[in-house]
């Protein structure tokens, strides 16, 4: 069993490392079936397939949040079935602390995006050799005098 665990492991971690470089070796002749523009997952593509690093890390932080909102709902209903589907005190309470950890989990992703945006909303702007290239600040929020 600890064998076969081994090269499950090897296996994934090859996996990671090898097969991200035969995909950038591809050529990109691909055509989309539908336009994605202006949503998350056509931003990761960016205009024409080229997007720098920060623009690629601000949409996965987009879509993590997203993805674990769905999550937490999934959960929650999850949860709310179990509470309602049975009868035993231990498997309500069990169900309670579920619905629980998903309000907990809920809010940590509220304060997540709620305190960097306090701090500064440029804060997932990561072009900072823009800001020096321009002699200004790279993000829109401070060019409009706002920040």
């Amino acid at each position: 069993m600890l064998a076969m665990r081994r090269y499950v492991l090897t296996t994934l971690i090859a996996s990671a490392l090898f097969v991200p470089t035969v995909l950038i070796a591809q050529t990109t002749n691909y055509v989309p079936l539908a336009d994605y523009s202006g949503t998350p997952i056509g931003s990761v593509y960016g205009a024409g397939g080229q997007q720098t690093l920060p623009q690629y890390v601000r949409t996965l932080f987009a879509i993590a949040l997203s993805a674990g909102a769905i999550l937490a709902v999934i959960r929650l209903v999850w949860a709310g079935y179990k509470y309602m589907g049975t009868d035993m005190w231990s498997q309500k309470g069990e169900a309670k602390a579920i619905i629980k950890d998903v309000v907990f989990g809920m809010l940590l992703l509220l304060g997540t995006y709620l305190i960097l945006y306090q701090i500064n909303p440029c804060i997932l702007n990561l072009d900072i050799l823009q800001s020096f290239g321009s002699g200004g600040q790279a993000c829109s929020y401070a060019q409009n005098g706002a920040f």
